[in-house]
């Protein structure tokens, strides 16, 4: 059977081939442009059903290991190059979702590769042992790869966990009045009949608890600072935008910040979130702290270069992640999203779910 998958799919096994061509991945800055900084590589580890390791040497090859240390092959780093522009060509054309390209399959089992995604139980998607020039330190990281050459992928996912309870405030609605107002399709025609009938929401509690316990590990203001940025991104003037929610959050100051800069104090509670949910925080699982994809990311742009956000440079990690990701909505049938109901209490009350998005 052919191997198939995606974009994003052969997005890992291009980065392999590429790494190990170049045998350096460049640092990027925020706007995913190449830095002069770069890193180069010692040794790639992937382990599937046995455990490889690719190592470039002086002669410009890539001598590939097994587990039990025997060498399995010693290909070019000049043929990995060819492999990965051909393979780029490959995943730049394809129109089905699913695709095979049989040439890159070949060469993948050259060199020990039977599977696109290596099995993995954490963020981590490639395994690098790089030389940091400026430290001189040597250790093995994971890195998570996001690839520009698909759909755009998730940073945090939406499922029952992430959802956020609101009392509706500001005026009596009756049951018809709810009802009229659910009946309208799109959400953010919900919030202007809302806004019409002199309503506003009022953040009350994360609904699941777990969740709601890993936003407390990150900060004690966050369950709230994240539902206070959802009821910004759900104003009929909404953009999606990270940056435009956090900015409408810092003019309203709800946690009455007074130092000198009340954007960056909220700017930098939006970046906590998303460098822990990057690199190994999921709502549904405790968090303790402890980084999966502990080397940072590596970001496949459309043109097919290959930037680096080293762990080591924090701040660059936050700005990509902050300029280069997005809210989105969840589908109004699932997870009880955008539905105003009335409770126990009798009060009125609706569910928003949190959902952070890759841009393309």
């Amino acid at each position: 059977m052919p191997i198939t998958g995606n974009k994003g799919e052969w997005s890992e096994i291009y980065t392999l081939f590429k790494l190990l061509g170049e045998g350096k991945v460049h640092a990027g800055d925020a706007d995913m442009n190449k830095m002069e900084l770069y890193y180069p590589i010692l040794n790639i580890i992937r382990e599937e059903s046995r455990k490889y390791e690719y190592r470039p040497n002086v002669e410009q090859n890539i001598v590939v290991v097994d587990e039990d240390g025997n060498e399995y092959a010693r290909i070019s780093m000049d043929r990995f190059m060819e492999e990965s522009n051909s393979l780029l060509s490959e995943i730049k054309s394809a129109k089905d979702r699913a695709f095979s390209v049989p040439a890159a399959e070949s060469f993948m089992s050259e060199i020990g590769c039977t599977k696109l995604k290596a099995p993995s139980k954490d963020k981590a998607d490639i395994h690098i042992v790089i030389h940091d020039l400026r430290t001189n330190m040597t250790p093995l990281l994971g890195f998570s790869i996001k690839s520009q050459l698909g759909s755009a992928s998730t940073l945090l996912n939406a499922g029952a966990p992430t959802n956020i309870t609101y009392s509706i405030v500001g005026a009596e609605l009756t049951d018809d009045e709810i009802e009229q107002i659910n009946s309208k399709p799109e959400h953010l025609q919900r919030m202007q009949a809302l806004l019409d009938k002199g309503c506003s929401l009022v953040y009350c509690d994360i609904e699941h608890q777990t969740f709601k316990n890993n936003l407390l590990f990150l900060d004690c203001c966050m369950p709230q600072f994240v539902g206070e940025c959802l009821i910004s991104d759900s104003m009929p003037n909404s953009t999606s935008s990270l940056k435009d929610a956090v900015e409408n959050v810092a003019s309203r100051n709800p946690f009455h910040f007074t130092g000198s800069d009340v954007t960056s104090f909220y700017e930098h509670k939006m970046k906590v979130l998303l460098l822990d949910a990057a690199l190994g925080m999921t709502p549904a699982n405790e968090w303790k702290g402890r980084y999966d994809a502990n080397g940072g990311y590596l970001v496949v742009r459309k043109d097919g270069e290959i930037v680096c956000y080293h762990f080591y440079n924090r701040n660059d990690v936050e700005d990509y992640l902050y300029n280069n990701t997005r809210f989105e909505r969840a589908s109004r049938s699932r997870y009880n999203f955008g539905s105003l109901y009335r409770g126990e209490d009798g009060e009125v009350y609706i569910k928003l779910n949190l959902q952070i998005r890759f841009k393309k």
